[in-house]
């Protein structure tokens, strides 16, 4: 792009400078001068051939539909997701030198789905990323086959809405029936949200047939990501089988209080690996517009440290036998807890759609 600037000096001075003397030649100058003449002879077209189909910079840019779905697993609980992201892109080539520089955000319209207890009610799927490629074997016209580099951020939110872990604190009262020892523990859930930061490393290519097909595909690795956020992570230990006494909702049927569960949000600190590939296949209506049909998937697995908190709590005692009352309110114990080498795995794949304009 720096070839550019020196022919955009020119343009400017030509734009300004030139119409202000064409505006009156014989002042000041020798009537034979033939002004008009020369500002003829070198338009700034010839001067860049900018737009041109002899210039070099090929610019494309438009817009995206990813129909997408996607399997979020972590320690074992897991997601599946259905999200309608709309997209942005921009596309720069460089055919002298067989090189371009691309970029993407897309963010999503609408998301829903299940999970194992459950449905997706709400949620957002977020991404931005940036390549670098080169064509080791081009024919100098943008078509040809090399590497890429690049960077890929992604978040997953899918918001699971449930009760995955309590709100009491150690020290905390709890609530129960006197008369039959049932205990009413209060819960709350955090949205889904993890970023994922990744580096790409693969090969692409791109090929143009008679002017009006095109295909472009690219493959790359993800030989390191690093995977940070907050998970709802279905409580393993949130049962009652074991225990005595009145059923404890949502285990309405089973008998016994709850008392062991989670009482904090799950944090995820972790990285992984991966790969990502996508490709399309486009018609070229006209020179500029192009409409593309293809296909993208997305997948990077790892283990992490996740990081919460525990309660303990006691169940109600009758400790004197005359009365049917539990007159001796339940006790709550915290703890605090990290969990090393918890597996992960984010999938997303899904169609595209794109409609760009080229100059």
């Amino acid at each position: 792009m720096s070839r550019l600037a020196p022919s955009l000096v020119i343009l400017v001075i030509a734009s300004f400078g030139a119409p202000a003397f064409a505006a009156d030649p014989s002042e000041g100058w020798d009537s034979g001068t033939d002004i008009r003449g020369g500002y003829q002879t070198y338009e700034p077209k010839d001067w860049t051939n900018m737009g041109d189909q002899e210039d070099s910079i090929h610019i494309e840019t438009g817009l995206r539909y990813w129909y997408s779905m996607g399997t979020q697993t972590v320690d074992g609980a897991s997601a599946d997701s259905t999200g309608h992201e709309g997209e942005a892109f921009l596309r720069i080539e460089d055919h002298q030198t067989a090189t371009y520089a691309s970029a993407t955000a897309g963010y999503s319209m609408a998301v829903t789905g299940e999970f194992d207890n459950g449905e997706i009610i709400d949620g957002a799927i977020g991404y931005a990323g940036a390549d670098f490629g080169w064509s080791a074997f081009n024919d100098g016209n943008g078509n040809g086959f090399g590497g890429l580099v690049g960077y890929q951020y992604w978040m997953e939110a899918p918001d699971t809405g449930r009760t995955n872990f309590s709100t009491l604190n150690g020290g905390d009262s709890v609530d129960y029936n006197t008369a039959t020892g049932q205990t009413f523990l209060p819960g709350d859930s955090t949205p889904n949200h993890v970023d994922i930061n990744a580096l790409r490393l693969g090969v692409q290519g791109k090929a143009t047939f008679n002017d009006f097909i095109d295909f472009r595909a690219e493959v790359a690795a993800v030989p390191y990501a690093t995977v940070k956020g907050v998970v709802g992570v279905e409580d393993p230990t949130f049962s009652t089988d074991v225990y005595n006494g009145p059923a404890q909702p949502p285990y309405s049927g089973v008998d016994g209080n709850i008392n062991t569960m989670r009482s904090s949000e799950t944090t995820l600190d972790g990285v992984g690996y991966g790969a990502m590939a996508e490709a399309f296949v486009g018609i070229h209506p006209t020179e500029n517009l192009t409409f593309r049909l293809g296909g993208r998937a997305w997948y990077v697995q790892g283990t992490a440290d996740t990081t919460y908190s525990r309660v303990q709590i006691s169940d109600p005692q009758n400790i004197d036998n005359s009365d049917p009352d539990y007159e001796v309110a339940p006790v709550v114990t915290e703890t605090n807890l990290i969990q090393g080498d918890t597996p992960f795995s984010f999938l997303r794949y899904g169609i595209l759609a794109e409609m760009t304009y080229a100059f």
